[in-house]
């Protein structure tokens, strides 16, 4: 009876973990990712007229509205990031298992 309630306890801190994952990916691509691409691409590129950082984030949250893939791939991404990496963790221990 303790083994599963043991087990059930470390699912639940599993799934707790992944919300707190998802959450503060899908922060750092609305809050964070936009104004980050600004500067990138300012310091590279340099600044042209009518830029600012406030037009790049009503330009992907406006994207977002219109259903823009460019402007859900900014938002996701960290999050798509973070399950391509855990995929591909889980792939190489797959292939790490002797026969």
């Amino acid at each position: 009876m303790t083994s599963s309630t043991l087990e059930r306890a470390s699912h639940a801190r599993g799934w707790a973990r992944e919300l707190a994952i998802a959450a503060l990916a899908l922060a750092a691509g609305f809050g964070i990712l936009p104004g980050l691409i600004f500067f990138a691409g300012s310091s590279t590129l340099g600044r042209y007229e009518g830029a600012s950082l406030g037009g790049v984030y009503d330009g992907v949250y406006r994207g977002l509205e219109g259903g823009s893939v460019a402007s859900w791939v900014v938002v996701l991404g960290p999050y798509g990031f973070y399950l391509l990496f855990k995929a591909l963790r889980l792939g190489w221990s797959w292939g790490a298992r002797p026969d």
